[in-house]
C-alpha cells in the first residue's frame, strides 16, 4: 500500500513540473540545503529493522541577506512527513521558500533503503511559482561499509531548471562513532553551458550527553548559491554551522542552530534555524 501510494503521488509530481508556469528571473544551484542532508543519520546505517514507525518533522529557518547594496530577508519552512516499515523509510516534505519579494515552493518524496552493510537514498521533486527554485529534481545516492564503522558514499543530484539543468556529484567518508558521526563529502557542480565548479563539505554531530547533541559544519567552494551567475571562479564562498539538538521527550526532539555564510563578488546571509521531530 506504502509503495503504490508513493507511486502515485511521484506521478503526480513529474506531471505537476511540466504544467506549472515557468520562472522568469535567473535559477540558482541553492547547494546549501543538499549539503545539510548528506549524511545519513545512523538510524538509516544500522541493520536493526524497525517496525511501523511514524515521524514528522517540522523546519524554519529565518535569514538576513546583503546581497550587493540590497538588504532583506529571506526564509525557508519544510514540514516532512514520514513512515518506516522494516528497513524502508519513505518520506515526504513540501517547502516554501520566500527571498526578498519572491516565493517559492517544492514537494519532494524519497525513501531510504536499508541493507546489510548498504544503503541506497533515492528522491524526486518538483517545484511551483517558480522564480529561483528548480522545475523538477531527482537524487541518488549509495553508501557501503568500508570498513567497521566507516562508509563511503556516492551521491548524484540533477535539477532541471528553465534557464539550463545543474549536475552535482558528491563522494565521501563518514565515521559513525557511538551515536555521533563525522563526514566529509567533495562536490563537483556542473551547469549546462556554464562550466563546473566545486565544494567540499565537512560536518559532524556529537553526542555530548545521551540527550543533548552538538552539531557543526562548514563548506568552501564555489557556487554554493550562484546569486550573480557568474563563472564559477567569481563566485566562491563558504558557510560556516553550528547548532543543539536537544531530546525533549522520549522521540521528540528539538534542535537550534546558527549559520554564517559568504560568496563573492557580495553576498552574506546570516540565519537562524529551528527544528522539531516526533517519532510514534
Amino acid at each position: 500500500m506504502l509503495k503504490n501510494t508513493f507511486h502515485s503521488l511521484a506521478v503526480i509530481l513529474v506531471i505537476a513540473a511540466a504544467f506549472l508556469p515557468q520562472p522568469a528571473g535567473a535559477a540558482e544551484v541553492d547547494t546549501e540545503r543538499l549539503l545539510r542532508r548528506m549524511t545519513p543519520s545512523l538510524a538509516i546505517v544500522k541493520e536493526t529493522p524497525i517496525q511501523d514507525e511514524m515521524y514528522f518533522d517540522a523546519y524554519y529557518e529565518p535569514s538576513d541577506i546583503l546581497q550587493g547594496n540590497r538588504t532583506g530577508h529571506w526564509s525557508e519552512e519544510t514540514a516532512t512527513y514520514g513512515y518506516t516499515h522494516d528497513k524502508v523509510r519513505g518520506y515526504g516534505s513540501v517547502t516554501r521558500y520566500e527571498r526578498f519579494s519572491n516565493r517559492d515552493f517544492t514537494a519532494n518524496l524519497g525513501a531510504y533503503f536499508s541493507f546489510p552493510d548498504s544503503y541506497v537514498h533515492s528522491e524526486i521533486g518538483a517545484g511551483w511559482y517558480r522564480d529561483y527554485i528548480y522545475n523538477f529534481l531527482v537524487l541518488n545516492e549509495y553508501g557501503h561499509k568500508l570498513y567497521k564503522s566507516v562508509y563511503w558514499q556516492m551521491g548524484y543530484n540533477f535539477r532541471s531548471y528553465a534557464t539550463g539543468n545543474t549536475h552535482i556529484a558528491y563522494p565521501g567518508l563518514t565515521y559513525y562513532f557511538g551515536d555521533s558521526y563525522l563526514s566529509a563529502n567533495y562536490g563537483a557542480i556542473w551547469i549546462e553551458g556554464r562550466g563546473t565548479g566545486n565544494f567540499g563539505n565537512l560536518r559532524g554531530d556529537f553526542a555530548i550527553t545521551d540527550f543533548l547533541h552538538l552539531y557543526s559544519g562548514v563548506a568552501v567552494g564555489q557556487w554554493l548559491y550562484d546569486i550573480y551567475g557568474l563563472a564559477p571562479s567569481k563566485e566562491f564562498g563558504y558557510i560556516l554551522s553550528v547548532g543543539l539538538n536537544v531530546k525533549i521527550y522520549k522521540g521528540i526532539n528539538a534542535r537550534v542552530g546558527y549559520s554564517y555564510s559568504m560568496e563573492d563578488p557580495k553576498f552574506i546571509k546570516r540565519s537562524l534555524s529551528f527544528g522539531l521531530s516526533a517519532k510514534f
